[in-house]
């Protein structure tokens, strides 16, 4: 019966010790939060979701049910169009709004983390003309100061790279293999056209030279 005395007791130490964290990890997130949502909503506007208004929202757990985040449940919100209600950010329809929420949490959680490295896989998932170009531009700039890997079909967006990689597939002797090829400028040049048009006509070419020196 002592021992198990004993083990109670420290267990109610324990857990005033972990709600006194807790609280103070919840003060902090919650002064943190509105500092968040500026700088996501500012990096949205840049990349034309001006009318997006991000939110996260912090529900502290009365019960006392620690978990890995202390007593918070911490979720993304975001409304995308004015007069539209805040919804969880997973539950969002459009392709490319989430590709345009992940490029600027990344940017934004990069500068806080000082992550050397930030890859992109298919970041122009739904999206074209102004909005890829606004994306191109934002991880060029993300690009000054972090090494940025992107994987694009989209022209405009691979105009934007430092160096270009060609990957394809190959079926050898019955097994498939990948090969990477780092390109030329001429070479560039043809496969940015090739992806703005399908095809390296006089007029494609001439349009992918305008795309990389824009």
């Amino acid at each position: 019966d002592g021992y198990i005395k004993t083990l109670k007791e420290k267990k109610q130490k324990l857990e005033v010790q972990m709600e006194a964290i807790s609280k103070n990890m919840h003060d902090l997130r919650e002064n943190k939060a509105k500092e968040l949502s500026v700088s996501i909503d500012k990096e949205l506007s840049e990349l034309e979701m001006q009318n997006s208004k991000f939110q996260v929202r912090i529900e502290y757990n009365t019960q006392k049910e620690f978990g890995p985040d202390g007593l918070d449940r911490v979720e993304f919100f975001i409304s995308t169009n004015i007069g539209e209600e805040a919804k969880p950010l997973h539950k969002i329809a459009s392709g490319g709004e989430m590709s345009r929420m992940m490029l600027a949490i990344k940017t934004i959680l990069a500068n806080a983390d000082e992550i050397p490295t930030l890859v992109f896989d298919e970041i122009d998932t739904g999206i074209s003309g102004k909005a890829a170009r606004a994306v191109a531009e934002k991880m060029k700039r993300i690009a000054k100061t972090h090494q940025v890997i992107c994987v694009t079909h989209l022209a405009v967006i691979a105009a934007k790279s430092d160096y270009h990689y060609y990957i394809n597939k190959e079926v050898v002797c019955h097994h498939t293999k990948s090969k990477v090829k780092l390109l030329k400028e001429s070479e560039v040049i043809e496969e940015i056209a090739r992806l703005a048009s399908g095809e390296n006509t006089p007029i494609a070419l001439e349009h992918a030279k305008q795309l990389r020196a824009s």
